[in-house]
């Protein structure tokens, strides 16, 4: 499995979290819909934070 940066790490936690799934499930369906879409990986993952969050996510790692 690839290294998977913020956003996506993100998207994946908003998914486990609505879901009550795993990563690898959570991963498992930002593929599905990335594939569905005919969108890259992390373009869905930024689609679904943007959803979320009204301005840049951001991460304790931007301090």
């Amino acid at each position: 499995m690839a290294v998977f940066r913020p956003p996506g790490d993100l998207a994946a936690g908003i998914i486990m979290g609505q879901n009550r799934c795993s990563q690898a499930e959570a991963m498992a369906i930002l593929t599905k819909a990335s594939s569905g879409r005919n969108l890259k990986l992390r373009d869905v993952a930024d689609k679904l934070v943007a959803s979320f969050a009204p301005g840049a996510p951001s991460t304790h790692f931007d301090d």
